[in-house]
């Protein structure tokens, strides 16, 4: 059974820029709890700070803002990944995203649109298996770990070019562990694609996943130069926390192209 704190964690993890705005009935229908404990738990974290309520509404409190903040100083790496971001999106044109894993969610940690970009949502609801982001960050979990995170939720599609059975899945992460980047070929949105790498630490984990996410027709045309691109700049990042003083150069580098992958 899970403790009241889990639950308001889960409450909070519900908050999402494509859904901001919650009550207790919708609350309580998503996690299959009751109204009055739903009502409950926005309630204190209202009072607490965590939420801002709004009539019988509920949106994300300024005290979540404050907390990210405190993360930030938690995570150093963030703001040479956020000035890597800014250079990918201005050499591309397109939105370049940051992601890691809670468990089987995807948390995106920052966004940057470029002059040409269509904005692109990633939320702790959308399948990680979906994603190019996902895939990469899904393809450094152990294989033990990630049976167990397979077994216990459904592959859900949302185009008909998803994912949709753990073969099919094992066998794109395989490959994408050998190459080092995934793509979503309209997995997630019908008409955008998607490709990733991983931002590596020292020891070589994977913290997160940088994305350049572009609407399918420029994609298709220019997949060799965003891969490049996308390619150098996680090779920059991981090789910059590699080192005792983090610094990344505004400079871009070319990469070498890999072949792309046969879902491509």
């Amino acid at each position: 059974m899970l403790t009241t704190v889990a639950k308001a964690f889960q409450v909070l993890s519900l908050f999402t820029p494509t859904r901001p705005v919650w009550g207790a009935t919708s609350v309580a229908a998503e996690l299959g709890l009751k109204k009055s404990t739903a009502h409950d738990l926005l309630g204190s974290l209202a009072e607490l700070g965590m939420l801002h309520r709004q009539g019988g509404q509920y949106t994300a409190g300024l005290k979540l803002l404050s907390l990210a903040r405190s993360a930030e100083g938690t995570f150093p790496w963030l703001d040479a990944t956020r000035r890597e971001m800014v250079t990918l999106a201005a050499q591309t044109g397109e939105a370049i995203h940051l992601s890691t894993l809670q468990g089987y969610r995807l948390l995106d940690l920052e966004e940057v649109q470029g002059v040409g970009a269509v904005r692109v949502v990633f939320d702790s609801q959308m399948p990680p298996h979906c994603t190019a982001m996902g895939k990469v960050l899904l393809s450094d979990v152990p294989p033990e770990e990630l049976a167990r995170l397979t077994s216990n939720y459904n592959l859900r599609a949302l185009t008909p070019n998803s994912i949709t059975t753990a073969d099919e899945l094992h066998g794109e992460l395989a490959r994408v562990a050998e190459q080092g980047y995934a793509y979503d070929v309209e997995e997630v949105y019908e008409g955008v694609c998607c490709i990733a790498v991983p931002v590596r630490s020292e020891r070589g984990k994977t913290l997160a996943s940088i994305s350049v996410s572009a609407p399918a027709f420029r994609f298709y045309k220019h997949k060799d130069e965003l891969r490049s691109a996308v390619l150098a700049a996680g090779a920059r990042l991981s090789s910059a926390l590699s080192s005792p003083t983090p610094s990344i150069s505004a400079h871009s580098t070319s990469a070498h192209s890999s072949p792309p992958s046969n879902r491509a």
